[in-house]
C-alpha cells in the first residue's frame, strides 16, 4: 500500500533519528552517558523519534505492530532510562519501518539492522572413552602386551 506524503515524510524523519540513536546504543553505555553531548543527542534522537510517531498516521501505526508506539511517546526520565529506550526502540523501529520505504531513494542507503540472534540452549557434548585394548593397558616398546 502506497504512503501519503504526510506519512512518508514522517516516517523518513523517524527513520532518520532511529539511525542516529541505533548507531549511538552501538557504543558502550558508560561511554555515551558520561559524554554530556552524545547523552544529549541520544536524548535529542528519542525526540525527535516522538515527534515523527506522532506526525504519523492513526492507521500507518496500527498497520506496525512491531514498534512499541506506546513506550516511544513517553519521555525518559533519566538518561539511563532514556539509554535503555533507545537500545530496545531503535533497531526495532529500523526493522519494522524500513520495508515500507522501500523503493524510495531517500531510504537507499539507510541501516537495516539484523534481526536479534536467536537464543539457543547448547546441549552438553559427552566425551566418548576409548575402547579399552585387549590383555591390559601396557603395551611394552615393541607394542606387543608386556606380560
Amino acid at each position: 500500500m502506497p504512503l501519503a506524503g504526510r506519512d512518508k515524510k514522517a516516517l523518513l524523519a523517524l527513520v532518520e533519528h532511529a539511525q542516529v540513536v541505533y548507531l549511538l546504543t552501538r557504543y558502550p553505555k558508560k561511554q555515551v552517558l558520561d559524554d554530556e553531548g552524545d547523552a544529549k543527542r541520544l536524548e535529542d534522537g528519542l525526540a525527535g523519534m516522538r515527534d515523527a510517531a506522532n506526525d504519523l498516521s492513526a492507521s500507518l501505526r496500527e498497520r506496525t505492530t512491531g514498534v512499541q508506539w506506546d513506550e516511544l511517546a513517553k519521555k525518559p526520565d533519566t538518561p539511563d532510562l532514556a539509554w535503555r529506550k533507545a537500545k530496545r526502540l531503535a533497531p526495532e523501529a529500523l526493522r519494522e519501518l524500513m520495508p515500507l520505504l522501500e523503493g524510495e531513494p531517500e531510504a537507499a542507503f539507510f541501516l537495516r539492522p539484523e534481526a536479534p540472534p536467536k537464543k539457543t540452549t547448547k546441549t552438553k557434548k559427552t566425551t566418548k572413552t576409548k575402547p579399552r585394548r585387549a590383555g591390559g593397558g601396557r603395551r611394552s616398546q615393541n607394542g606387543s602386551p608386556s606380560r
